[in-house]
């Protein structure tokens, strides 16, 4: 909204800068205009007429003939002899397809200058975008101007060459300005696509660029400029462009309001498609004798029907699809009604109408029309594009959600077996070994066994049935802390140390802070340290082969932190990360759980430092 209005203070600013023609010299100068519709006068049968007073006298400088067959002569009498050609007559509009200049004395008549858009621009008596011719001897000036077969609106008049060239200069500062914003479009457009990958972005491209070669084609600095040794295109440049964009506009339309689906509709786009596809092959094929075929007056009359029936096809789909609430279609609309409106205003400028208010629209309307409609469709493609962000934000967070609630699941029913398997292994199996362990013993203290050899193979059961005993308490308590609340976080720790240590291959030490009295309501903050405390134990124990390691757990007001350090051999952090299988998963997935964090560092000389940190959330 902002860029919007930028540009439309910069169009006020403009419209007191630039002049609304160029100042004409000497207004009581004459000019004279002959119909030649058979098209065979010659430089000298026309000077002929003329003095015949053939030639009508013009009262106005800007005539719109519409379309026409005929050639017309214009005439000037210059009675002032001029020691350079600071005067010049300029020739009006910028396509006019061959002009042939004469200057003629009482006695004789010959050609000056041929021009126009079948011939290279060099051809032109001045460098400019519009046709000047200069203005110096005394005696009758002639210009035959043909655009036969096409529609003509005819502007004339004298002015200063000074004049001339600051007003030339200052329109193509503005065009450049326009150009350089379009530029920038088509830059943003080509980063959003390699962004996203998203077609729509290459159609977009695509659609403002051909477009806005119309609007320089238009203006006639794509002869200029572009293709300025190329006449063959010169004249076919306007029409070329002025369809090009129409296909592109329906397969931009179709990515940009989110696709259409009828299928009848997407056939008749087909269709249209395909015609104005041939409509274009056609005009490139078309040579200078072609244009005074009857074919190609049936190309001009067809490229504007199907051109209005593709704008009202177009309006019509996005009048129906914002009606419905796409959002995307109102900002199509919004741009093609800004370039429709500006279209018009300026032909109706050039065609003699509204010139109270031609200034700047008058000679830039399309040029600000399409750059606002650019800018107006570039608004939507960033509106897109943050919905788009918005929603892959969105669904990033739904899947977060739902990896933290299937954490918790998993969390939730990993306790629970564990729980079972420890309650199974302590009230099941622990009762059935103490029966077993107070059955041996009621053996020997009865004085059952009499037999030495049979008495120490029932002292040896014994001891093994108290240590299988002792181990499958110590194992029930290491799968899930069922003392935890009644003998403390940090003597169930203890335990589950000491049955590390027990193996005699690694040393064990721990050094726990804080934790002096439990807290119900940190249950799943303790269990879930006492899990990862037990999945570290077991990978340092089983891969690392340490013989020292530490682990310091340590409770804060708002936080846990543990840090586990060995001397093992060492593995690389990203390979720690991967494996998955060693419980590392577990470790990360219930760290995320509860929003932690986790740091691997190499240890010093050789060894493994891993660094939680768990915060509470209240």
């Amino acid at each position: 909204m902002l860029q919007l209005k930028r540009i439309f203070l910069f169009s006020l600013l403009l419209h007191f800068f630039i002049p609304q023609s160029l100042n004409a010299q000497e207004s009581s100068n004459t000019f004279y205009l002959y119909e030649d519709s058979t098209k065979q006068l010659t430089g000298e049968t026309a000077l002929q007429l003329f003095k015949q007073g053939k030639f009508a006298q013009v009262t106005t400088t800007t005539l719109n003939k519409g379309f026409t067959r005929s050639v017309f002569w214009l005439a000037y009498t210059n009675e002032t002899y001029r020691p350079s050609d600071s005067l010049l007559l300029f020739i009006g509009h910028h396509h006019i397809n061959i002009i042939n200049f004469f200057f003629a004395t009482d006695s004789s008549i010959k050609q000056q200058w041929l021009t126009g858009d079948y011939f290279p621009f060099r051809q032109r008596p001045v460098n400019a975008t519009g046709f000047y011719f200069p203005i110096r001897e005394k005696g009758i000036y002639l210009a035959r101007i043909d655009k036969s077969n096409e529609s003509l609106q005819l502007s004339f008049g004298l002015v200063s060459r000074v004049d001339a060239l600051t007003a030339e200069a200052k329109t193509k500062t503005i065009i450049a300005l326009f150009t350089g914003m379009m530029l920038l479009l088509v830059i943003f457009g080509i980063y959003l696509f390699l962004i996203s990958r998203d077609k729509l972005y290459v159609w977009y491209i695509v659609y403002i660029t051909v477009g806005w070669l119309w609007v320089l084609a238009n203006a006639g600095y794509g002869f200029e400029y572009l293709w300025p040794n190329q006449p063959w295109f010169a004249s076919k440049a306007r029409p070329v462009f002025a369809i090009a964009p129409l296909i592109f506009s329906m397969l931009f339309l179709k990515e940009y309001i989110g696709g259409l689906k009828n299928k009848k509709l997407l056939r008749f786009i087909t269709v249209m498609n395909i015609l104005l596809l041939a409509s274009i092959v056609s005009i490139l094929l078309f040579n200078e004798n072609g244009y005074q075929s009857k074919w190609w007056l049936y190309i001009q009359y067809f490229v504007p029907l199907i051109s209005l029936i593709y704008v009202v096809l177009l309006l019509s789909l996005l009048i129906v699809a914002s009606i419905k609430g796409n959002r995307m279609a109102m900002f199509y609309l919004a741009a093609v009604v800004v370039l429709l409106v500006t279209a018009i205003l300026q032909t109706s400028f050039s065609l003699g109408g509204l010139n109270r208010f031609s200034n700047f629209l008058s000679h830039y309307g399309l040029a600000f029309g399409y750059t606002l409609e650019a800018i107006i469709l570039t608004a939507g493609l960033v509106y897109r594009f943050n919905q788009y962000r918005l929603n892959e934000e969105k669904l990033l967070i739904d899947a977060n959600k739902r990896q933290v609630e299937n954490t918790r699941i998993l969390m939730e029913v990993q306790e629970a077996e564990r729980s079972q398997v420890a309650n199974q292994l302590h009230d099941v199996a622990g009762s059935l070994l103490s029966a077993a362990k107070l059955n041996l013993s009621s053996l020997r203290e009865n004085g059952l066994i009499v037999n030495e050899k049979a008495m120490n193979h029932l002292e040896k059961t014994e001891e093994a049935v108290t240590t299988v005993s002792d181990m499958v308490r110590n194992l029930s308590h290491a799968l899930s802390p069922v003392m935890l609340e009644q003998v403390g976080f940090k003597a169930v720790l203890d335990k589950v140390i000491n049955i590390f240590n027990a193996s005699g291959k690694i040393s064990i030490k721990l050094l726990v802070l804080g934790f002096e009295k439990y807290n119900p309501q940190l249950n799943n903050y303790y269990t879930a340290l006492y899990s990862i405390t037990y999945e570290l134990l077991n990978n340092i124990v089983k891969h690392s082969g340490a013989k020292n390691a530490l682990f310091q757990i340590t409770e804060h007001d708002n936080a846990f932190t543990l840090v586990a350090e060995d001397n093992g051999t060492g593995i690389a952090i990203e390979e720690v990360k991967s494996l998955q299988s060693l419980g590392m998963g577990g470790i990360y997935s219930k760290i995320a759980y509860f929003n932690g964090s986790i740091a691997l560092d190499k240890n010093e000389p050789q060894g493994l430092i891993v660094t939680i940190e768990i915060p509470i959330l209240k």
